[in-house]
């Protein structure tokens, strides 16, 4: 079947140059005209001809008719390619140059197999909830979502922030901590995780507000709804704070309110037939291991 092709990429080791090379001939004997995001060709060019054939792509609107976007790199890339695929609905591939991910989950010694599975049609695609975030005094740009959490940190390393939390503007809780994160099932095994969160099945329609170093040792991490409005309002001895979707950063003014409710599309992974997340989850978190040795 005719399939039309989007590649992202950001810049990547020496040793990774070979995976990378595969995958744009395999892709260009699918699709000669696939398209290559622009910082990515520029990188590829410094070691590679690209074929003449390929299409450059900058912004969602030059992804139309794109079927699949293929991403090379980490979770952090696959992240960063979330904004130009997810409003379009085209489903993401990610290749995964480093270490396994929970998103760019397909090793590169996979090439063949996986592209062999995509065009035959062995895949499933993985729908995932994403946040839709607004904050006062605050322009989030094009892409004002996060696949994995929206976070509040403090500034200065020696205060802490002071964060108000309501959902459905009732009052939850008043948090003294390094920072609080809004994560979703997606990102309980990314920030959440490190901070004391639980690991949730990424397909739950839920969010978990979760501490980061909180003061009041009471504190746990605490999971709700999706479905619904979650607003925080951060307060402390800083003039601003910071507030994070992803990988993106922007400064947050005293007292700003930030509204948090579920965007009204989802991000689709496209995996191949075997790949189920307790898999990836026991791989990756070495589980199931006799530790006597």
């Amino acid at each position: 079947m005719s399939m039309h092709i989007a590649l992202f990429g950001k810049p990547f080791y020496e040793k990774h140059q070979d995976s990378v090379k595969r995958v744009i001939e395999r892709v260009a004997q699918i699709d000669p005209g696939a398209l290559l995001f622009d910082e990515f060709k520029t990188e590829l060019d410094k070691y590679m001809e690209t074929p003449t054939s390929f299409g450059r792509f900058s912004k969602s609107e030059d992804l139309e008719g794109v079927d699949l976007l293929i991403t090379l790199g980490g979770d952090g890339t696959f992240l960063e390619s979330v904004t130009f695929a997810a409003e379009r609905g085209i489903p993401i591939l990610g290749f995964n140059t480093g270490t396994l991910g929970f998103l760019s989950n397909v090793s590169t010694d996979r090439i063949n197999e996986a592209l062999d599975a995509v065009c035959a049609g062995k895949t499933w695609i993985d729908q995932r909830s994403i946040l839709h975030i607004e904050a006062e005094g605050v322009d989030l740009g094009d892409f004002p979502y996060a696949l994995n959490e929206a976070a509040i940190h403090k500034r200065k390393t020696a205060s802490m922030v002071v964060v108000d939390v309501y959902r459905e503007d009732r009052f939850v809780n008043k948090y003294w901590a390094d920072g609080l994160l809004v994560s979703t099932a997606t990102g309980s095994t990314a920030y959440s995780l490190s901070a004391g969160g639980p690991i949730i099945s990424p397909s739950s329609d839920v969010a978990l507000i979760t501490p980061i170093a909180p003061h009041n040792l009471t504190n746990r991490p605490l999971v709700v709804p999706l479905d619904g409005k979650i607003t925080l309002e951060a307060s402390g001895r800083d003039s601003s704070f910071l507030l994070s979707l992803d990988s993106r950063s922007y400064k947050l003014k005293l007292g700003a309110k930030v509204k948090i409710k579920p965007a009204p599309f989802k991000v689709k992974l496209l995996n191949l037939e075997e790949q189920y997340f307790f898999n990836t989850l026991r791989s990756k978190m070495h589980w199931g291991m006799d530790p006597r040795g």
